[in-house]
């Protein structure tokens, strides 16, 4: 039987810590069902929007059985429309990335430029995506911008992109101090999350955005001025925040509810947008592939200690 004969796919049949939950399956190749374009998956990034739902943190509109990963590059092998076949595309919001080939609707499909290399078309979705939209809804020019997570992918785009568009400062709040370095030569000022003036220079900010919640979010709600705004995107630490009353106004980014309800004109129109910032994104982390067996190596090196590369799935 030929590799086209068979799909391989990570499965979560149960919520659970994803090397607990997930199985590396293989069954003979579906039908491509009618109308849609098959996609053989090329590289697919490892993300928390990936893991957390496996452990079921969001199983009321998350349920096993599925499979993992949200983004990925694929290359569009079966199609009705003939133009399609051989394009390399981002087939997304709809069945899970990690396996070798993905069933996508050809409406969603997004192409991808023949400029845009491997590493950066395979990871170009997610935190890509919810970094341009947060600096669209939250303007930054002018502004003092503090950021938390700034080691993470998402925070380093938000970050030099935020400068490129007129920040007057972006600090960059790390956890880890290997991150210190790379924060600098985007044009950050990092601070450490335990750094003494992390108050005093969170007090000189009027934009926040964080995705880390918890104490640190407590003590950076505390320290903005009360016209300031903080974006909250994630909850990294697991623990909520407490507003301030009569301090900072809050405002919530989820990138699912961006996509409610847009149009494919407006979806599609979106990464017409990004490519551009993604062309000038060297300062992305280097890409670490993982051929799929080996998808367990792939999910404990996404958990090693101030990592600073991106594990990657290659298929």
């Amino acid at each position: 039987m030929s590799p086209a004969d068979v799909d391989r796919a990570l499965w979560f049949r149960r919520f659970g810590p994803p090397l607990d939950a997930l199985t590396l399956e293989s069954a003979p190749a579906r039908p491509r069902p009618p109308g849609q374009a098959r996609v053989r998956m090329v590289a697919a990034a490892i993300n928390p929007s990936d893991l957390i739902p496996i452990t079921g943190a969001y199983r009321h509109r998350v349920s096993p059985p599925r499979v993992a990963g949200y983004e990925g590059l694929g290359v569009v092998a079966e199609a009705d429309d003939p133009n399609l076949v051989g394009r390399r595309v981002l087939p997304l919001r709809g069945d899970g990335t990690w396996r070798t080939t993905v069933d996508a609707d050809p409406e969603l499909l997004i192409l991808v430029p023949d400029d845009i290399p491997v590493d950066i078309a395979a990871r170009a979705y997610i935190n890509p995506l919810a970094a341009m939209l947060m600096l669209e809804a939250h303007p930054v020019a002018g502004r003092r911008v503090l950021l938390t997570a700034a080691g993470s992918a998402c925070a380093r785009m938000l970050a030099a992109w935020a400068l490129a568009d007129g920040a007057r400062e972006v600090v960059a709040v790390h956890r880890s101090p290997i991150h210190r370095a790379t924060l600098a030569a985007i044009g950050t000022t990092p601070v450490g999350q335990d750094d003494p003036t992390l108050i005093s220079r969170a007090a000189r900010c009027d934009l926040a955005f964080d995705a880390v919640g918890g104490p640190l979010a407590d003590a950076i709600l505390a320290a903005l001025p009360r016209p300031a705004d903080l974006v909250s995107y994630g909850l990294l630490s697991g623990s909520p925040f407490r507003p301030v009353a009569g301090g900072p106004t809050l405002r919530r980014f989820h990138l699912r509810d961006r996509l409610e309800g847009v149009a494919n004109d407006e979806w599609r129109g979106w990464f017409d947008r990004l490519w551009p910032r993604l062309r000038r994104a060297d300062f992305l982390p280097d890409v670490r592939p993982f051929p799929l067996d080996d998808w367990r190596e792939a999910l404990a090196a996404f958990d090693e200690p101030g990592r600073t590369f991106k594990p990657m799935l290659a298929f």
